[in-house]
């Protein structure tokens, strides 16, 4: 039961939570029937002899969320009082979720690929990295090692078409040397790699003889060999656009003095760099500077068998 209101000063109860003192009473918002009980509830007379449960006025009651008619300030209401709610975030779409960087974000992820991956051809046609499988080339590659071939070294162009040539074989980078670590398309079997050194040259007379490698009739030092050849062949002159291949591991070889020779179609390119392992990293050379003065001259695998 609440306090009566005394009608002089025309105070309301101090109730927290059901309506503050600090907002007026809205009597003139009330019906004419509220309003006469209102002026009997104010007379002195009345006040005396109305028992104390019916001194509360009857407009009095306590603030309803439903009573949308009345003008106040809610932040006046200490039950209502407190920080704004957080408006309530939109559903996102699939496709936001599924890719939240937008339009502009797709284009530029689409570009980058289209780049890549024109680089990544680019570089596929100019190198290519092989893996050594075998001990062919010991002690120059083992087994396992890892190099990357140079494959325009050997590249040719018919530019016959052009009207001051009539050079339908121009090669700018350069003609296959002897001492060359090539790597090439078995002619038996195009599916396997081989890698191997450049011997004999077209026109050259190539003969094994005694340990010993003759290139027209003239003895030839190398030193890079693992050991001396055990076997004998030639001499045979090696044929107008074919070249004579053998392995470092002349025993261990499976080469041109077992197959034949070897053809310039089938050359993939020169052996460039061996980058693994690590301590033996480094430019693959032809060794003609280490040889007598008459000696001129990964990823998928490069067996060596």
């Amino acid at each position: 039961m609440v306090e009566p209101i005394e009608p002089s000063s025309g105070a309301r109860p101090d109730v927290p939570g059901i309506w503050p003192p600090s907002v007026p009473a809205p009597r003139a918002d009330r019906s004419p029937e509220a309003l006469d009980a209102l002026e009997a509830t104010e007379s002195p007379d009345a006040v005396e002899s109305a028992p104390a449960e019916q001194s509360t006025p009857e407009w009095w009651y306590p603030r309803s969320e439903y009573d949308d008619d009345l003008e106040y300030d809610p932040t006046a209401d200490l039950a209502n009082w407190g920080p704004p709610l957080p408006p309530i975030p939109e559903r996102p779409s699939l496709g936001s979720i599924l890719w939240p960087w937008g339009m502009r974000g797709l284009v530029e992820t689409v570009e980058v690929l289209a780049l890549a991956l024109v680089m990544f051809m680019f570089v596929r046609s100019i190198g290519q990295n092989f893996v050594v499988d075998g001990g062919s080339m010991e002690p120059t590659f083992h087994n396992g090692e890892m190099v990357i071939v140079n494959k325009i070294s050997y590249r040719s162009f018919d530019i016959a078409w052009l009207p001051w040539s009539d050079n339908h074989d121009w090669r700018p980078f350069g003609q296959p040397r002897l001492g060359d670590v090539v790597v090439f398309k078995f002619p038996q079997n195009t599916s396997r790699d081989f890698i191997k050194r450049i011997i004999g040259l077209p026109g050259q007379t190539v003969e094994v003889h005694q340990g010993k490698l003759y290139l027209d009739g003239q003895p030839r030092d190398e030193p890079f060999l693992s050991q001396p050849p055990l076997y004998e062949y030639g001499p045979l002159v090696v044929p107008d656009g074919q070249y004579f291949v053998l392995g470092d591991n002349r025993n261990s070889s499976y080469d041109s003095h077992s197959w034949g020779m070897l053809g310039q179609s089938f050359l993939i390119g020169r052996a460039e760099l061996r980058y693994w392992p690590f301590d033996r990293a480094g430019r693959v050379g032809g060794d003609a500077s280490s040889l007598s003065a008459p000696h001129v001259g990964v990823p998928p695998s490069a067996s060596t068998p």
